[in-house]
């Protein structure tokens, strides 16, 4: 009589066997979706990083090429030498 009670309480299609690896399965997918968002969040915060370094060498170089543009007058009578 307690194998047909643990029967009758799994769900239709499912044997009482069956229950803990569905558990599990459930377990493994939360753990999945878990870690997948937390690569999307290191990622996303690796992504602002690198483009505000990228925005932040635009803006040193466009400072360097203004400095080099407004002293090419001074360095016109200046020869290089080797």
């Amino acid at each position: 009589m307690a194998e047909e009670s643990a029967a009758e309480k799994a769900p239709a299609g499912e044997s009482f066997l069956s229950q803990p690896n569905s558990d599990a399965q459930g377990q493994l997918t939360a753990a999945v979706d878990e870690l997948l968002d937390q690569l999307q969040s290191k990622f996303d915060n690796v992504s602002k990083e690198v483009f505000g370094k990228l925005d932040d060498m635009t803006r040193r170089l466009d400072e360097l090429e203004a400095s080099l543009v407004s002293s090419g007058g001074d360095s016109a009578s200046v020869t290089p030498t080797k």
